[in-house]
């Protein structure tokens, strides 16, 4: 049997005996008791073909290949969804249910992903003829993608089962409950700080994590969690790590793999290794669509005004509809999806200098730091006068957030960190700022608890 087919089997095992059914059912796969794991990975060739399928399951339509990418910007104010799919619309609407069965999906493909990083571990102790710089390297990029899905899973549902173990056999299956944000937060910042001390520090080769993916990420979560002297300093570390702000910010989308990509998932026109980013926002095709909010357009629409480039390389009026072409690749599907890049980090710099201060004037430095990005979108660079105090900063920061980073699944996360989720939902609902936990994975483990306001039958 080919052994990249024996992988995937053994993986596709463990997903039906830890998950069961819901997250294996386009697999087909018959119930077992137990996984043969034992010579399935022997050689570094085999580590690289685990870590391969890592990559690939980032790239599922039930996650950045478009579901989940999409519908941090349809969540919040960015996009909306048109057609006739309920699971959808409940996204578009901002009241989800907790037997959405797209949620329910999106649950399982991560934590699918978590159970191959997890995988990866178990066996890399029996992998002959590693050298002791290979296997860190191994381990870290396994701990770095696992702490990218937890980070993913911790912004939408908060506290989740935090699973570490590969299991062989359903009498080792343990239904973990859910485990703190703030646990989950370290859980995370444990595997990045590996991932970061024990990965190749090689920039510009962003379609695999680096030390300096790990590092960047961990300066958005330090942001994310308040530690905003980690987050300055991380943000800092990254911006002098040799990356480039590309002078045109079109080629961002254009050229694949550039040089301000930190980390990139990579895409390319064979079957079964495209996206639904492009197809799904143009008219002219068939299809459920997500097309962008009037409101966000008009604002779009008056910073273009004011010179702003990236209006033009993200979004189109076509006839009555208001498409991303950010993701412009229709007839291939095919456009890479950026997860980490350069300009981020002097946002992240910015917003932990204007929160580290609190309140009162704003800085030099934050003002700088603001303007690298207005700059590079043909925007008048800023005076101190222009917005003197830390409220005002932060007020930019956040409008230039938008547009930045428009359809790259930060906009939802953004207005959670400044407070201004809860202005999405009617008066009394705010509990939906954080996503019901899917009703089949209730079901699953009766040790789960659903997320307050949600009901749990």
């Amino acid at each position: 049997m080919d052994k990249a087919i024996k992988i995937n089997q053994i993986i596709y095992a463990a997903c039906f005996l830890f998950f069961g059914s819901t997250a294996c059912d386009t697999l087909d796969q018959e119930p077992v008791n137990t996984i043969e794991t034992e010579g399935a990975i022997t050689s570094f060739s085999d580590a690289q073909l685990v870590l391969k399928g890592m990559y690939d399951e980032l790239q599922s339509g039930n996650y950045y290949g478009l579901r989940y990418l999409y519908y941090q910007d349809v969540y919040a104010d960015n996009l909306l969804h048109s057609g006739t799919f309920t699971t959808d619309q409940e996204i578009s609407s901002r009241r989800i249910n907790p037997s959405n069965l797209q949620i329910s999906s999106t649950w399982a493909t991560l934590y699918k992903i978590i159970g191959t990083a997890n995988f990866m571990l178990e066996v890399l102790p029996d992998i002959q003829n590693l050298s002791s710089s290979q296997a860190a390297a191994i381990e870290g990029e396994a701990r770095f993608v696992r702490a990218l899905v937890y980070f993913d899973l911790l912004k939408i549902f908060g506290g989740v089962p935090i699973v570490t173990d590969f299991v062989t056999t359903t009498s080792e299956v343990s239904l973990a409950g859910r485990a703190s944000e703030t646990e989950v937060y370290n859980f995370i910042i444990e595997d990045l700080e590996f991932a970061e001390n024990n990965l190749g520090n090689t920039p510009n080769a962003p379609f695999r994590a680096n030390n300096w993916a790990a590092t960047a990420l961990l300066a958005r979560v330090h942001l994310q969690v308040g530690n905003y002297a980690l987050a300055i300093q991380k943000a800092t570390e990254v911006i002098n790590a040799g990356y480039i702000l590309l002078p045109n910010y079109g080629d961002i989308s254009r050229i694949k793999g550039n040089n301000e990509m930190i980390f990139e998932l990579n895409f390319t026109n064979n079957v079964g290794d495209q996206n639904g980013l492009a197809i799904s926002s143009d008219p002219s095709t068939s299809g459920q669509k997500f097309y962008v909010r009037p409101a966000f357009y008009n604002a779009f629409v008056a910073s273009a005004n004011q010179g702003d480039e990236r209006f033009s390389t993200s979004v189109l009026e076509q006839g009555n509809n208001l498409r991303v072409i950010k993701y412009f690749r229709v007839s291939t599907s095919d456009d890479n999806v950026p997860i980490l890049r350069l300009a981020e980090m002097y946002l992240i710099r910015a917003e932990a200098n204007a929160r580290r201060i609190g309140s009162g004037f704003t800085t030099g430095a934050i003002i700088d730091d603001i303007n690298i990005i207005r700059q590079r979108a043909d925007l008048d660079p800023l005076l101190l006068t222009d917005i003197p105090t830390i409220a005002g900063a932060l007020e930019e920061i956040l409008e230039q957030r938008r547009f930045e980073f428009a359809f790259e699944g930060h906009r939802y996360s953004d207005l959670r960190r400044y407070g201004l989720a809860d202005d999405l939902f009617p008066p009394g609902e705010s509990f939906r700022e954080l996503w019901p936990i899917p009703l089949q994975e209730l079901e699953l483990n009766e040790n789960l608890v659903q997320n307050n306001g949600y009901s749990s039958e």
